[in-house]
């Protein structure tokens, strides 16, 4: 017969009760401990003074009426001024090609049937609209600005009307499009000689916000194909072309931007004939757009070399050959890999735009800063300026951010 069990036995607790929603992710994150809770109090505090601060600022003290003058100078720089289109009025041509835009954008909605290109394009047309209500210092320039600004609505309904009811929705359409909008919209600002209110505007009067959109959207769209090319030809087994791409990578990526662009006076045209237009916007597209396919070649190599050698040897089993084992297994993949550092390229890209200034092309941070200096009425308003500035490229940045981690979610990167 069995002895007894004489241990002593411990009593069950029952557990721990873990307060749920708010109150319980504030106790397990912020308030766990004694040094937690300390700092925790200590950040409320200053949060809570610089809050008070900055509130009773925009309250009481700051003075925006900097941003109702500059208005839509701060879009088009100097394009609109009479030495840009003397005894003409050319505002409508920048307007023009906002509406294309806003076409696509519809376009975009159609096709993607709502979702994230829905809220974009409603919310961009929304902000246009707005702006076309407010007395925000156009008036100079004729009542027909506000009603291009409203037509940006019946542009997004037809956008998205021909995405519904015709040919047109699908993306291969909707790409060439895109790119039949930039060479248009290039036609609009630059002009055409002999056309009726189509004066030619030189390059050295664009400015403002739509210079940046225009060599970001250029620099994006080029410097993507072209650092693919740089990575696979830095990957190439004959030795020239990776000598070459590599002293191409290692030279701009050795080089700041802003020294790229002031040698670019002397050393894009040396590219070109002699007898061939090189003005000061085709340099700094031509300098931003090498400059970010550098770096771009460098994110797309990392992406490859992180792929394992498993997927080219499954690809050579199936009796691919190497073009297509690149172009089909282990490109696409790569670049799904390396989503986060191609963006945060993009990114840097648009805010490098800025840097312009060092060949005298004058964009929306140049020409602020220019109106700053030119009107000593509203040097104490600079700070609203600035900080109407950052908010803008912040709107443009955290889109792109936003954007690619959609997109991210879509293709299950980090997942298996």
């Amino acid at each position: 017969m069995s002895s007894p069990d004489t241990t002593l036995q411990k009593p069950v607790l029952p557990p721990p009760v873990i307060e749920q929603g708010a109150l319980g992710w504030a106790h397990a994150n912020l308030f766990s401990n004694r040094f937690n809770t300390t700092l925790t109090v200590i950040s409320l505090a200053i949060l809570g003074i610089v809050l008070w601060s900055s509130l009773r600022w925009l309250a009481f003290e700051s003075d925006w009426t900097v941003i109702a003058t500059l208005s839509g100078r701060l879009i088009m720089g100097p394009y609109n001024t009479e030495s840009a289109c003397p005894g003409q009025d050319c505002f409508w041509r920048p307007q023009a090609a906002l509406l294309l835009v806003t076409m696509l954008l519809g376009m975009g909605w159609g096709i993607a049937g709502g979702g994230l290109t829905k809220r974009y394009a409603i919310g961009v047309v929304a902000v246009l609209a707005a702006f076309s209500l407010l007395p925000y210092g156009l008036d100079e320039m004729g009542m027909d600005v506000r009603l291009l600004l409203l037509a940006n609505i019946p542009a997004l309904a037809l956008g998205w009307f021909l995405a519904r009811h015709t040919g047109l929705g699908t993306a291969r359409w909707l790409a060439i499009l895109a790119v039949g909008t930039f060479v248009v919209t290039l036609v609009l600002l630059r002009g055409v000689e002999g056309i009726p209110g189509m004066q030619p505007v030189s390059v050295n009067h664009w400015g403002g916000l739509m210079l940046n959109l225009l060599l970001a959207v250029a620099g994006i769209t080029l410097s993507f194909p072209l650092g693919v090319g740089l990575a696979l030809g830095r990957r190439s087994r004959l030795p020239v072309v990776k000598l070459l791409c590599v002293l191409f990578i290692e030279i701009f990526r050795g080089v700041p931007l802003i020294t790229l662009l002031f040698m670019s006076q002397t050393l894009v045209p040396l590219a070109f004939p002699k007898d061939f237009p090189v003005n000061s916007l085709m340099r700094a597209g031509i300098v931003i757009t090498l400059f970010s396919a550098a770096y771009m070649a460098e994110n797309i190599r990392g992406g490859l070399q992180a792929l394992h050698r498993g997927q080219t040897e499954a690809a050579q089993s199936l009796g691919l050959k190497t073009w297509q084992s690149t172009m089909f297994i282990t490109l696409p993949q790569a670049i799904r890999n390396v989503i986060p550092a191609i963006v945060g390229q993009f990114i840097a890209l648009f805010k490098d735009t800025t840097l312009v200034f060092i060949i005298g092309m004058q964009d929306i941070l140049t020409y602020s800063r220019a109106f700053i200096q030119g009107n000593p009425e509203f040097i104490a308003s600079a700070q609203e300026l600035f900080i109407f500035l950052a908010l803008v490229f912040w709107i443009f940045t955290y889109s792109m951010s936003h954007i690619s981690r959609r997109i991210e979610e879509h293709l299950g990167v980090g997942r298996r």
